[in-house]
């Protein structure tokens, strides 16, 4: 190798180290291939818990990436030709070093033709274009239960298909303008939007992005942890935590929640109010907290049937979030982000921060509370003092 390509590789392999420092989250794999005549060397990169592992001819050593990068460069001046391709999620960065010279490539991860076929299936809607694709996000739709071990769609879950990817049709264009993004996920469950936005967040709009999930039940967030680490998303975490008490990190760019039960959706919205996140999009569950509280002055009649009293309590306290939002300074929106059929919980309540409280919108809760008699954990949460500084914990504080 001549010394103005020594030089030239260095400045790539400074580059490559740049980047896969700074998006040390998203870190895939960086592999080695060392061609002498006929013959080929393979070598791998790969996170271990606090640096990296190399293998090499059968060896498997602990190593710093700035080691890494030399070991390539050391290995180069020995071959005909060398290649270094260092993967990130979503993208793909190769470094060729050969009698041609040394040259830099950047590509998006290529979908193997047997991902392309395994996503074919009839009952998908041909008209529509799914915003998580079957075939790109292969391996997260294969952690969570949408594709069989094989990469095939499963039949019975089309329909759950359909709804995470209505989510984030609905979802998403709320963060087309930021570049990164601190998501909160409140009673989070098994987490599979967190994953899901994770994904597109980071793969699709090339965002940074972090995820926290959040849930009472150890069992959850152990299961979360473990995909997580399966998947390589290494940008997400997961506590187990009361929301009552919960105290969330400086700077939430959103919160999001789905069917998190009854008053759950209320602590999560609570969060997302005390935090001052800028974006939420919740998807209510059950209703039960208000049943047996409100009081229709004068109509009292037309709940006299149980299965009307449920159904009145499920739009009333509905209402009342989309109602407390507006009073908390945010711009709201409901819609029905899937078919009644598919499920009766299909509200998605999604609010935007403009900074200013809606002194209207207060008025019209105060005096709707009052008419009705109700008295929520929503009210309670947020009628709650925040202590003084220490309310917002730090990220030395996560870990």
């Amino acid at each position: 190798m001549q010394k103005g390509d020594q030089n030239k590789l260095k400045l790539m392999l400074t580059g490559v180290k740049a980047r896969a420092v700074q998006n040390q989250d998203y870190f895939v794999s960086m592999e080695f291939l060392f061609r002498s005549g006929g013959k080929k060397f393979r070598a791998a990169l790969t996170r271990a818990a606090e640096d990296y592992q190399l293998t090499f001819q059968g060896t498997v050593r602990e190593i710093g990436l700035e080691e890494a990068l030399s070991f390539f460069e050391q290995q180069a001046a020995l071959y005909e030709e060398s290649v270094l391709t260092y993967t990130e999620r979503g993208s793909t960065m190769t470094v060729t070093v050969g009698k041609k010279g040394v040259r830099m490539q950047q590509s998006e991860q290529k979908v193997p033709p047997e991902a392309q076929q395994a996503a074919a299936n009839p009952l998908l809607d041909s008209s529509r274009q799914y915003w998580i694709q079957v075939d790109k996000a292969a391996p997260l739709l294969r952690e969570i239960g949408i594709l069989t071990a094989g990469g095939k769609l499963k039949n019975d879950m089309i329909r759950k298909y359909n709804q995470i990817d209505h989510y984030v049709e609905l979802v998403a264009p709320m963060f087309e303008k930021e570049t990164e993004v601190l998501l909160l996920d409140c009673a989070c469950g098994k987490s599979y939007l967190s994953f899901v936005m994770n994904y597109y967040l980071r793969e699709v709009m090339r965002c940074k992005c972090r995820i926290i999930g959040i849930d009472i039940d150890p069992h959850v967030v152990e299961e979360s942890r473990a995909m997580a680490k399966r998947l390589g998303y290494h940008n997400m975490e997961f506590q187990c935590a009361d929301l009552r008490v919960y105290q969330p990190p400086k700077g939430v760019t959103a919160v999001i929640s789905l069917h998190a039960c009854d008053i759950a959706t209320d602590l999560a919205l609570a969060a997302a109010i005390r935090a001052r996140a800028k974006y939420i999009a919740c998807v209510p569950c059950c209703h039960k907290e208000l049943l047996n509280q409100y009081q229709l002055p004068g109509l009292s009649a037309l709940t006299r049937h149980g299965v009307f009293q449920a159904r009145f309590n499920d739009v009333l306290t509905d209402s009342l979030r989309a109602l407390k939002l507006e009073a908390e300074g945010y711009k709201v929106s409901v819609v029905e982000y899937i078919s009644p059929l598919d499920s009766p919980k299909n509200l998605l309540i999604r609010a935007v921060r403009t900074g200013h409280p809606n002194a209207k919108a207060r008025s019209e809760y105060t005096d709707a509370v009052r008419l009705l008699g109700t008295n929520s954990e929503l009210d309670r949460r947020c009628a709650a003092p925040l202590p003084d500084s220490d309310y917002f914990v730090t990220d030395d504080d996560l870990f």
